[in-house]
């Protein structure tokens, strides 16, 4: 698929003020601190929640955490079961949903355990803020529920909890409501740590890191200083679970090793659901040492069959799909060869090729599960709320969300995404696109040498809402300059003696192209 090439010729003399300039780069976020964190008071009803854990600990209440299946769900529900250790509860306990086994959000079997073994408070993380109808079942059996989570807010699922923190309610005055599962409970913990005296654990941010990069939220403001506090202090942690994982982890001596350690992570993390609510990651996670040796080589055993299926996963949809698709693509799983689990990494594989909307549907036992991934200027939320008259439940953000509708009513649904795709062409057209963030011409090549040794660095970590800077590189004649930059996978597609222009990436020593067309391509 060819894509237009968005830049702008820059009066900058440097690439680096070029990408600040197209970028909107202000100094706070070249050197984000940890003091520039927003204050948790903002958050509205943290200091309800706050409140009510404290007093749930001094009467010795029963508390059970409910966290979201996922690594930005398994990591909240890590540092607050070991906060609330900390606080010196010896009753509190967690509840992860296999969604292999259960459906999306809370089921009946684990409102009958609230009520059988007599809990007191219930904390959600990571979800909850559209279960309405199982938490008003819950707060019936006079047990207090405590919402904490960041996704999109539907007023009409809103439920009655005592306490939903959550930055995107329309009072919260928190400044950023982009900010990972993990990231709330994070500064729900900070603002107990303020009341109580007592100082949560310095470990605590490396899971958060985890749990942001897990869910691909923006790497920007508040989830920036996360991640770049982390990779900066990286051999400052000194949790159990790292010292054990260190064995299989790169050096660690620049961004680059770090992130791909922190992936690596989140791999292991992703497997091991077991069942009533026992996930192996979080047993590896507050496991006393002894165990976790045993506990890593099982979890490697299955990632790496989980890897082994991917692979299968990508050659079969590639067997599957046009070469050529239009402005968005929905998939139904007939063969039933995709695992529920996977309906959403299958959306994001032709998502991130072809830059459109992406749904894959599944059908289970009369219900089926869908899965989608979007692009910027299509919100996944907004179209499934145009389709709410087809849907039994729906959520997620922008640009990743699900659903789930009665089989009989799939196609009534697909015909009403249409309708919304075709209302909001424009924005799918827009953001098949490229965009440039700086422009060198190849006789002047000596500005990127120095771009590599002096700005670089300033601009990592990349990820989601940072990603990897995009070059174009204007008359690049390969005979005269491939010893200067070389594009390996590019060699047996041009002519040597024929100039180029040549979009591209840089990462630590290599040069990635992107895109490129002949020097004759009018700009």
């Amino acid at each position: 698929m060819n894509f237009r090439w968005s830049f702008k010729h820059s009066d900058k003399d440097s690439i680096f003020d070029q990408i600040k300039a197209n970028r909107g780069i202000s100094n706070s976020f070249i050197y984000p601190s940890m003091s520039d964190l927003p204050d948790p008071i903002l958050l509205k009803d943290i200091d309800i929640a706050a409140d009510r854990i404290i007093e749930a600990i001094h009467h010795k209440e029963k508390i059970i955490i409910y966290g979201h299946d996922d690594v930005d769900g398994i990591t909240s529900t890590y540092i607050l079961y070991d906060f609330l250790e900390k606080l010196g509860s010896q009753n509190h306990f967690y509840y992860i949903p296999n969604r292999l086994i259960d459906n999306h959000g809370i089921q009946q079997n684990f409102i009958d355990k609230v009520k059988e073994e007599k809990f007191n408070l219930v904390i959600t993380v990571d979800g909850g803020v559209s279960e309405n109808k199982a938490i008003t079942k819950i707060m019936k059996n006079s047990c207090d529920v405590i919402v904490t989570d960041h996704h999109i807010i539907l007023e009409s699922l809103l439920p009655p909890a005592m306490a939903i923190v959550n930055p995107k309610q329309n009072d919260c005055k928190f400044p950023f409501d982009m900010i990972a599962g993990v990231g709330v409970v994070y500064f729900l913990i900070k603002r107990i740590s303020e009341i109580t005296g007592i100082t949560d654990d310095k470990n605590y941010l490396f899971w958060v890191a985890v749990g942001t990069i897990s869910d691909k939220v923006p790497l920007l403001d508040v989830n920036r200083i996360f991640v770049k506090e982390v990779l900066d202090t990286w051999n400052t942690f000194d949790n159990n679970t790292l010292y054990k994982l260190n064995p299989y982890l790169e050096p660690g001596i620049n961004y680059s090793q770090r992130m791909n350690n922190i992936h690596y992570i989140i791999k292991l993390l992703s497997n091991g659901r077991g069942k009533n609510g026992n996930h192996k990651s979080m047993k590896l996670l507050v496991t006393h040492n002894k165990e976790k040796d045993a506990i890593i080589a099982e979890m490697q055993s299955l990632q790496k069959n989980q890897e082994a299926k991917l692979d299968d996963i990508r050659h079969y949809i590639r067997t599957k799909i046009s070469p050529t698709l239009g402005n968005y693509y929905i998939f139904k799983d007939i063969d039933q060869q995709i695992p529920f689990e996977l309906l959403g990494y299958s959306a994001s594989f032709i998502t991130k090729k072809y830059k459109i909307p992406v749904v894959f549907i599944k059908n289970k036992n009369g219900i089926a599960v869908g899965e989608a991934r979007g692009t910027n200027g299509f919100n996944l939320v907004d179209a499934f709320t145009y389709c709410r008259e087809y849907l039994i439940q729906y959520g997620g953000h922008a640009k990743a969300a699900g659903f789930k509708v009665r089989s009989s009513e799939v196609e009534k649904f697909i015909k009403k995404f249409e309708e919304y795709v075709d209302k909001n062409q424009i924005a799918i057209e827009d953001n098949k696109r490229i965009d440039i963030d700086a422009v060198i011409n190849s006789r002047e090549l000596d500005k990127f040498n120095e771009y590599i040794k002096m700005e670089y660095s300033l601009l990592q970590p990349f990820g989601q809402g940072n990603p990897e800077p995009k070059f174009l590189l204007l008359d690049y004649l390969p005979k005269r300059d491939i010893q200067r930059i070389q594009f390996k996978k590019l060699e047996n597609k041009i002519k040597q003696g024929v100039s180029y222009n040549v979009v591209f990436t840089f990462t630590d020593s290599s040069f990635k192209f992107i895109d490129y067309r002949e020097n004759n391509y009018i700009l």
